[in-house]
């Protein structure tokens, strides 16, 4: 799946990719948990830990991970 957002993901985004991405899990794997949000008018791409994200436009559901 493709990683959309950046500390917000569409929740159409592949859950393990984002949390490599966000620095919560390693490609090794591991839990997480994620916080369901409202959609969000933007989704911004960035590169960060190995994993590239894409911005987006508006989108109905989005996720976090939770600290």
């Amino acid at each position: 799946g493709q990683i959309w957002g950046s500390g917000i993901y569409t929740d159409d985004s592949s859950i393990c990719l984002s949390a490599v991405h966000a620095g919560v899990i390693t490609r090794a794997g591991g839990a997480v948990t994620i916080l369901i949000l409202a959609g969000q008018r933007a989704y911004s791409g960035t590169s960060q830990n190995g994993v590239r994200t894409l911005s987006y436009n508006s989108w109905h559901g989005s996720f976090r991970f939770a600290n």
